[in-house]
């Protein structure tokens, strides 16, 4: 595949239109090597046997700029389509939310709280975004969860604390995975969802590509029974971000498509 190729693949497919689409994907910023192994992974689960895109028309808008983010998430829920947003940065869901109702749950698996105030002399970090978003929210800042966390400051537990931001731990998760689910589920509730996903929310025995990686992160198999919770909910977004390109080694960017082709499977069942 030559260097003109590389730029023109989409993400799994160019089958559908954007007319014909239920998912409208779009990146921010996105790493190539993403869609190149969306083009590799097969849809197909055997242990389900059946395929998890079997529902999920898929568009790939190409990439937007960070701040056009807003604007286009805007025009798909507005198409009552799903977008799912790509994204190098987890800044782009403070974007993204901007358009999405207010009384939705946002979920984000994240290894980091992402709730300082100031990151390296910016408040507009990719570890500040979710404080943003709760200034912005008010109120609604109860409505997030935040799963997987096991690394954050003072500062940050005691916003999560004082403005009841329901959270798990991974530790939590991997000793009592039962109990997290149901509390998970009672959260959601009948309310709509957008889902984040930061691929660092693994364990980087898995997903080594990732900007900061911390030991001790979830499992697939975790994962996966954590997401569990999502079906035949209203999911009116998604996104998966913050991959870090390892060259050839793409094991990271496969997981992240498979775990996308997993949460189509539930959103669309």
């Amino acid at each position: 595949m030559n260097k003109d190729e590389h730029k023109n693949v989409k993400f799994v497919t160019d089958v559908f239109s954007e007319q014909e689409a239920n998912v409208i994907a779009f990146g921010v910023q996105c790493p190539q090597s993403l869609r190149e192994a969306s083009q590799l992974v097969e849809p197909f689960d055997i242990d389900e046997q059946r395929n998890l895109l079997q529902h999920a028309r898929i568009y790939d808008a190409g990439d937007v700029k960070l701040e056009e983010v807003e604007q286009k998430t805007r025009q798909i829920v507005s198409a009552g389509k799903l977008p799912l947003i790509l994204a190098s940065e987890h800044t782009a869901t403070l974007h993204a939310m901007k358009a999405i109702p207010e009384n939705a749950k946002l979920i984000v698996f994240d290894g980091h709280a992402d709730l300082k105030d100031e990151y390296e002399g910016s408040k507009q970090s990719h570890a500040c975004w979710l404080r943003r978003w709760c200034e912005l929210a008010k109120e609604n800042c109860k409505n997030v969860a935040v799963i997987g966390v096991r690394s954050c400051d003072e500062d940050e537990l005691e916003f999560m604390k004082s403005n009841r931001i329901f959270y798990f731990t991974a530790e939590k998760i991997k000793v009592g995975l039962v109990d997290v689910k149901q509390r998970l589920r009672d959260f959601i509730g009948d309310s709509a969802v957008y889902v984040s996903v930061d691929m660092d929310v693994f364990d980087p025995s898995i997903a080594p590509a990732v900007k900061y990686s911390v030991p001790g992160g979830l499992t697939y198999e975790k994962f996966l029974s954590l997401i569990d919770v999502l079906k035949g909910k209203k999911v009116l977004g998604m996104d998966c971000v913050e991959i870090r390109p390892l060259g050839e080694n793409g094991i990271t960017e496969f997981l992240a498509v498979k775990i996308i082709f997993k949460l189509f499977s539930l959103i669309f069942s």
